[in-house]
């Protein structure tokens, strides 16, 4: 079982003390589904009791790269763990890709056949998470947007198949500034898309935005009553007002963190690219919408 971050919350709330006040003003609270039986996690932890692998395209054999409890973050976002593709003979030949290259398995990226790439496996893919007071993660870039991710150990999505479950779960919502700081839109993503509220007609608590997390794949919503978006195809998410997270006392800065620019999947390698772990917070996956005029 994955450690369950016991200690962390006095240290991201030691860590909220430096946040920038913008961040703070606008870190959302968020309701979980009713029945949500996986929280929102430490990065962090995940990472220390992963084990880093590189998947093989064809019959070749995964390789580990690191064992369970020995992936240095620092290395894992800094480009400190280098693999090789395989031939038709599983022989590695080629250049020398990095950890922090666009390497995640199933993803198109130039070079890299399409079933190659670093990964991280969890030990326990049933881990449940940590708790609300898990740390929330953001990216900042003043008077342009504010962003906040929540990492999730494990999707579950809902409907009679597990096809689209998967290893790690990276969420987030985004809010729009203007050039005085002030937000003028939130952004709530869902699976391959986003939509946009105006600041004014966003739900508040205490003057922060709502939003509203999906059972299972956490994808998040304005509202309760918002229409719900296929999960998988077969179901729609589900939301409604669980137990509430309020992220402000527990903000890191992602950007920050050793982890940072891991271009690979957060967790093990399904039968396709919605089975496979995320890409996590990188260059490589974008803070902000493409559109901010698509309206929820």
């Amino acid at each position: 079982m994955l450690a369950t971050g016991i200690g962390i919350a006095p240290q991201a709330a030691a860590a909220a003390s430096g946040v920038p006040a913008t961040v703070r003003r606008y870190a959302p609270y968020i309701y979980l589904a009713p029945g949500e039986l996986y929280l929102p996690a430490d990065a962090g932890n995940y990472v220390a009791n992963s084990s880093l692998a590189w998947s093989r395209d064809g019959n070749c054999p995964d390789d580990t790269v690191a064992d369970a409890g020995t992936v240095d973050p620092a290395k894992l976002g800094g480009g400190g763990y280098q693999h090789r593709i395989a031939n038709s003979a599983c022989i590695d030949h080629g250049r020398q890709w990095r950890s922090n290259d666009h390497t995640r398995p199933g993803d198109t990226k130039p070079g890299v056949p399409e079933r190659e790439g670093f990964f991280l496996q969890s030990p326990d893919r049933y881990t449940g998470g940590q708790s609300l007071t898990a740390p929330a993660y953001f990216e900042y870039h003043p008077h342009q947007y504010v962003t906040y991710w929540f990492f999730y150990n494990f999707n579950d999505a809902p409907g009679p198949t597990n096809f689209f479950d998967h290893q790690g779960d990276w969420e987030r919502i985004t809010v729009r500034l203007n050039k005085n700081d002030r937000a003028t839109a939130v952004a709530y993503f869902q699976h391959t898309g986003s939509c946009v509220v105006p600041w004014g007609q966003a739900g508040k608590h205490d003057g922060q935005p709502l939003a509203y997390s999906a059972l299972g794949t956490h994808a998040t919503y304005p509202s309760r009553f918002s229409p719900t978006a296929l999960a998988d195809g077969l179901a729609s998410d589900t939301i409604g007002r669980g137990d509430a997270w309020s992220t402000a006392g527990h903000l890191l800065n992602a950007r920050t963190q050793p982890w940072f620019g891991f271009g690979g999947a957060w967790g093990q390698v399904g039968s396709a690219p919605d089975s496979t772990g995320p890409l996590g917070p990188s260059r490589f996956k974008g803070a902000v919408p493409r559109d901010w005029s698509k309206q929820c």
